[in-house]
């Protein structure tokens, strides 16, 4: 299903210019730029809870010691 979505000329235009040069449809450059930004954000996000847990030493030295033993990591069954 898809729907239409309201955008300034600006925009159309630049949509139109990326998908001459790269051959891909607009649909998909506007899908590419939403995963694009989702992903900026969740790296953003992810960095910031990072640095708070850096602000605490207890709950830093706790992650730590997780992450060292490997008691936080996921394994790979499959290896």
């Amino acid at each position: 299903m898809s729907t239409t979505i309201r955008v300034s000329e600006k925009t159309r235009n630049r949509f139109v210019k990326l998908a001459s040069a790269t051959g891909k449809p607009m649909v998909n450059l506007l899908e590419d730029a939403a995963d694009d930004l989702e992903r900026q954000i969740f790296f953003k996000e992810f960095s910031e809870r990072y640095a708070q847990l850096r602000e605490d030493p207890d709950v830093w030295a706790e992650f730590e010691e997780k992450r060292c033993s490997g008691s936080a990591v996921v394994r790979d069954s499959s290896k």
